[in-house]
């Protein structure tokens, strides 16, 4: 966000100046901080060297007195920047989830602004920001290589089946187990609640395929997964097509293997596979196919006395199959939304 800093108050633009400052500090580049909030090409240097000489205090407000004290919208929409931009590791802390008490540390320690617990929380949801379960990204993952993949790499797949008449298909495989934790119920506080299920622990694996059009296939599996099962399994996926396949997938070392690409290559392009970039299983809509059997399946409805995991994942996953508008559901999931046409 890009502010006029001549409609700024004096507090609020010595208060840019500590933050612009700060920012660099914290390891971006000064062109950056210089872009985001609109300063000029060279006024964020002389800054810069007033804070390396004087210390940060040479450029910051006054200290404020009062308890509670709200934030200033300039100040709010820095808080904002500070959780969505990344974690609290980058400012310091050992804690890589944002609680209100790290926000309120790091209020009073940026802005000198004492806010309690439950002011933070009023803030953050003014800010339309609520609290969320994260999802795990490696740090090993490119970003780069997955905007490259999702906007030059897919477009030349989906051109290239469009012209062959195939069907682009998403492949992955998963685990799943009979003790998989429960989904939230109802009980009385303090007391947790008790819900009976088998003793006997199952576990199976199995194999999903989707197209956006609705199609889907599956395969429930209790052997290792290694390259012949992979076989036996892409054999089971072409049987009865008339439309050549295009599968994508992620990089399992068995689907790079010799002996697929060998059995692949023997099918004269009635099947093709292509490769994910690394790193970035929410790509791929089959991964959220396996979130919604977790969630409504063992999860929801635990297994009965006697109940056969490889039965329950079947009849599930047969479900599936025969509802196209939740397959394609799939597809306008955010993270997935470019496969969806």
């Amino acid at each position: 966000m890009k502010y006029d800093a001549r409609k700024l108050s004096t507090e609020e633009q010595h208060l840019l100046r500590r933050l612009a400052v700060q920012r660099v500090f914290d390891g971006e580049a000064a062109s950056e901080v210089t872009r985001s909030y609109g300063l000029g090409d060279r006024t964020i240097y002389g800054w810069l060297r007033i804070a390396r000489e004087n210390g940060l205090d040479a450029l910051a407000p006054k200290p404020r007195s009062g308890r509670g004290r709200a934030l200033s919208d300039f100040e709010a929409d820095e808080v904002k920047r500070w959780i969505l931009g990344g974690d609290p590791r980058q400012y310091g802390f050992d804690f890589g989830l944002w609680t209100r008490q790290i926000v309120s540390d790091l209020i009073k320690d940026r802005f000198s602004i004492d806010l309690g617990l439950t002011a933070v929380g009023d803030l953050l949801y003014r800010l339309g920001l609520s609290s969320q379960k994260p999802m795990r990204r490696a740090y090993e993952r490119n970003d780069a290589e997955i905007k490259k993949w999702k906007e030059e790499t897919y477009p030349k797949i989906k051109k290239s089946a469009k012209k062959q008449g195939a069907e682009i298909f998403w492949l992955d495989e998963a685990s799943i187990r009979s003790d998989d934790p429960l989904m939230r119920t109802w009980g009385l506080k303090g007391q947790t609640p008790t819900v009976k299920t088998s003793g006997q622990r199952q576990g199976i694996n199995a194999i999903s395929a989707l197209s956006n059009s609705g199609g889907f296939w599956y395969r429930v599996y209790t052997e290792r997964f290694n390259a012949e099962v992979c076989i036996e399994c892409l054999k089971d996926l072409i049987s009865n097509r008339k439309k050549p396949i295009y599968v994508i997938t992620d990089g399992h070392p068995v689907h790079k293997s010799k002996k697929v690409k060998e059995y692949v290559a023997s099918l004269k392009g009635r099947l093709s596979i292509f490769i994910l970039p690394p790193y970035a299983p929410d790509l791929n809509p089959d991964e959220l196919v396996w979130n919604y059997i977790r969630q409504t399946g063992t999860a929801r409805s635990p297994l009965k006395k006697g109940e056969s995991l490889w039965e329950r994942t079947f009849i599930d996953l047969e479900l599936i199959a025969q509802n196209k508008a939740l397959v394609k559901s799939f597809f306008r999931n955010e993270a997935v939304s470019f496969a969806a046409v």
